[in-house]
């Protein structure tokens, strides 16, 4: 077997991404010219598989110089003003659903409104055209409200709500791929579920 050495280096430090980036495409060569036809062959790769652990770890190493920086402000920054941000949040919601019940309200009395006058003209109690006068008095439905900052509309919206999630069919039920495979693991027998052995090579 023929294969090309993996070489970990420290190069300059402007230079660090650059060699990190060669020697993981060297990492891909090797993966692509490596065949293992006898035990040499296997001494050999499992050297290199040690090499690429390696170079693994000092990406890991240089990556996390930026991300963990950058993590720590991010977390900072979440704990100081996402509780905030979930305040203005809540406040929002619930102004926007006193407005709608307002509006709602409203529109239910003005609809009140115009049952009454229709069903007054259809007995013969009020004439037509004054009827459709005092309708034309009362108004459209409001949706919108502008003022000079803003606008709010009111619109209608179809929501689905789960209301009995134990008729709701299987076909929409997610599985808990985590806790089934970990109580397989355990020795718990679930249908629908087997425990298979598999060969993997760890680095010791």
């Amino acid at each position: 077997m023929q294969t090309k050495s993996v070489v970990a280096t420290k190069p300059a430090k402007n230079d660090q991404i650059t060699a990190i980036k060669r020697q993981a495409m060297k990492a891909q060569e090797v993966v692509n010219q490596t065949t293992i036809t006898n035990d040499d062959d296997l001494v050999a790769v499992a050297d290199q598989i040690n090499v690429i652990k390696r170079l693994k770890k000092e990406i890991r190493t240089e990556m996390e110089k930026y991300t963990k920086p950058a993590q720590a402000i991010i977390n900072e920054a979440r704990a100081k003003y996402l509780p905030l941000e979930k305040i203005c949040d809540e406040a929002e919601s619930q102004l926007k659903a006193k407005v709608a019940e307002y509006m709602d309200a409203q529109e239910a009395k003005r609809l009140k409104e115009e049952e009454k006058i229709v069903a007054k003209i259809e007995a013969g109690r009020m004439k037509e055209e004054t009827g459709i006068r005092k309708i034309e008095e009362l108004g459209n439905e409001v949706r919108t409200i502008q003022t000079e900052n803003t606008q709010l509309q009111r619109r209608k919206v179809r929501v689905a709500y789960i209301v009995n999630a134990e008729i709701v069919p299987q076909e929409y039920w997610i599985i808990d791929e985590v806790r089934v495979k970990r109580d397989a693991l355990a020795g718990k027998l679930i249908p629908g579920v087997e425990i298979r052995e598999e060969t993997q090579i760890a680095i010791i």
